[in-house]
């Protein structure tokens, strides 16, 4: 039961990479952000060629929970505090057009991905969360963004008996399958006349003179004048200068059979560390409870941890979910050592640009930050290269 709810079965839909390969750029990895990348630059003229060592989306992109969240892994107030008001409400707004753009992209690409736009909802448990919450969306409100409060008697009855005494709710939110996004953006970019490999890992790289950039592949190489490194979690492998920049830390999810409806959109609950919602079959994904064991979820193993999964079992009972568990799963994430993402120029490889650490929150920032690294790419600036810098580090 270690496959993931979204990729199972995993299936490669394009070949393994042997021989010389020459292009204009390369995209490595395969996930939301290198995707769009591709797609992106796939429009300009220029020969782009994707790799991923394993297959599209089977990393990280395809071991979430599929949802389209507003703003970074801190609630808005706390985003405040950390970045002053200013960058906060930048770094919200590029979130809410990451979420423009993918649902113009699935529309335009005909993806069937399973997208909704149905709001998410930010549970309190406690009376210190609900504080923190109704600030939040006080704030959110006063910068022009959506934000709702819904009382414990208008939650619905599975969260109330789990103990919630009040929510946010947040319109502009959504969610869709994301393997299924992630590899039909792939697709999409394919068809526009990148050429993609899967299975063929990077063994290394050397992108230190811009106009021959170097990838060593498993079973071949290819040159380049531009590389893209959207490897997230894995970004220290190829680029050493970010391996104390980007910590791998692992998610544990689990996945149910069809139930009864129980939850009308995407749910936070726990500070975060706990979410769930029902797909529109019925199931129930469920993911977090990293809390339990912050010290023992960090890695790359995908394996399901017993002494996580129970608990969040337990929860789902607890709320009325009786369908069976089908599936039980793992995801590495990139986190950053701000929170925030570093993408744009990576230091001291002049011909390597990177979209990594988005620190739990890749379906909010991953699809805009490959676009924004195709316009780098081309053009030598996008703001959103500016406000996520990977040199701000030194």
């Amino acid at each position: 039961m270690s496959v993931s709810h979204w990729l199972a079965p995993i299936q490669s839909r394009f070949p393994k990479l042997t021989g010389k390969h020459t292009c204009d750029i390369a995209v490595i990895g395969g996930g939301l952000c290198g995707t769009s990348a591709a797609y992106h630059l796939a429009e300009s003229g220029v020969s782009v060629t994707l790799i991923e060592a394993r297959t599209l989306a089977e990393s990280a992109s395809g071991r979430n929970a599929g949802f389209l969240l507003q703003g970074t892994a801190e609630r808005y107030n706390r985003a405040v505090s950390l970045m002053g008001h200013e960058k906060a409400k930048r770094v919200h707004t590029w979130s809410l057009e990451n979420h423009h753009l993918m649902a113009e992209a699935l529309a335009v690409e005909k993806i069937n991905c399973e997208y909704q736009k149905r709001g998410s909802l930010q549970l309190a448990g406690s009376p210190q969360e609900e504080e923190e919450l109704r600030e939040s969306a006080e704030l959110l409100n006063s910068d022009g963004f959506k934000a709702n409060f819904v009382s414990q008697a208008e939650l619905a009855p599975a969260l109330a008996q789990a103990g919630f005494t009040m929510g946010v709710h947040l319109p502009e939110d959504g969610e869709l399958h994301p393997a299924a996004f992630v590899r039909g953006i792939g697709m999409s970019a394919a068809n526009k006349g990148v050429t993609v490999f899967e299975n063929s890992p990077v063994i290394s790289l050397d992108a230190s003179t811009p106009g021959n950039v170097q990838l060593k592949i498993e079973n071949g190489e290819i040159q380049a004048s531009l590389v893209i490194v959207a490897t997230n979690a894995r970004a220290g492998d190829l680029l050493p200068i970010l391996a104390d920049k980007v910590d791998p830390v692992r998610g544990q999810m689990l996945s149910t059979g069809p139930n009864k409806i129980l939850f009308d959109c995407p749910i936070y609950a726990n500070h975060g560390y706990d979410y769930w919602r029902q797909d529109p079959a019925g199931c129930v994904v469920l993911g977090g409870w990293r809390n339990l064991d912050p010290d023992g979820e960090i890695g790359h193993n995908e394996d399901a941890k017993e002494h996580i999964q129970a608990p969040m079992t337990a929860f789902l009972r607890r709320m009325g979910v009786e369908a069976p568990i089908e599936h039980q799963w793992a995801g590495t994430m990139g986190f950053s050592r701000d929170g925030l993402p570093l993408v744009g120029p990576v230091p001291g490889q002049a011909g390597a640009l990177a979209g990594v650490g988005f620190t739990g929150h890749g379906f909010g920032f991953a699809f805009l930050a490959g676009k924004a690294l195709a316009t780098q790419a081309l053009e030598g600036q996008h703001p959103f290269c500016v406000d996520f810098d990977p040199r701000r580090f030194l």
